[in-house]
């Protein structure tokens, strides 16, 4: 099916398909670290599949904010989703308080976005993707404290406040459950925020502009409103399931 309204079907599949992944993911992590499920959760398989699904979100909120009509909205609400999420944590799940997470990020970066955008599009679209990505690639350590790959070691002298965890100097006492800093996940999402030129001018393959499954479009539209109540959801689920296992052993 050919997209009528000009919708890119594309990014809904894929980002249905991200969400899915991220879905499993954490229903392993509850297992492990909240139901006390012994297996190897920390393993190269289960980094690779949160890495997938953290940079695919990442990339598509870039490339979704340079189609959209109102970057500064979107940005505000994905951000005040963030802020309910803190706060629910805080107060249900203490020991797993998000205090600036993906939502938070992606938030921010919208708004930054959005205050840049006449500047981002000046700049030609393959050398700044070019560019942000490398960016990425070479800050990729800097919340663990070395960049370029490991090869240089970050002053510890920066990491001197808890506050400047938001920007990926995270100080003694930071600690949030999801955690994506502004940097250097803002050139992963500067990276997608290029390539949405080619998605906004389509000069993509025709295979984008089409409709492959109904189920992931449906899903991948509703992406924000299956994030936020996802956890409650696969918890719930989770300690339903172990409470029958239990009392079932009981009897």
């Amino acid at each position: 099916m050919s997209a009528k309204n000009g919708r890119i079907f594309f990014l809904d599949e894929i980002r249905a398909l991200a969400l899915i992944g991220m879905i499993i993911y954490h229903a392993a992590y509850d297992l492990y670290a909240l139901f006390g499920l012994d297996f190897d959760f920390y393993s190269p398989g289960w980094d690779t599949l949160q890495m997938a699904v953290c940079c695919t979100f990442i990339v598509i909120a870039g490339i979704s904010s340079r189609l959209t009509k109102n970057a500064l909205k979107h940005g505000l609400v994905v951000f005040g989703c963030g802020i309910l999420m803190t706060l629910g944590t805080y107060f249900f799940m203490r020991s797993q308080t998000i205090w600036f997470g993906i939502l938070h990020f992606l938030g921010v970066s919208i708004i930054i976005y959005h205050l840049f955008r006449k500047s981002i599009k000046k700049t030609p679209a393959l050398l700044g993707a070019v560019l942000s990505f490398s960016a990425f690639l070479f800050l990729y350590g800097l919340p663990s404290g070395s960049i370029f790959f490991g090869n240089i070691d970050v002053p510890s002298g920066l990491y001197f406040s808890k506050y400047l965890g938001i920007i990926g100097l995270p100080g003694s006492g930071f600690r949030s459950a999801d955690y994506f800093p502004l940097f250097p996940w803002f050139f992963l999402f500067l990276t997608g925020c290029f390539i949405g030129k080619w998605f906004k001018e389509r000069k993509i393959p025709d295979f984008m502009m089409n409709k492959h499954s109904d189920f992931l479009c449906k899903i991948g539209s509703s992406t924000l409103a299956i994030y936020i109540i996802h956890q409650p959801v696969i918890y719930g689920v989770l300690y339903a399931f172990f409470w029958v296992i239990e009392k079932g052993s009981a009897v």
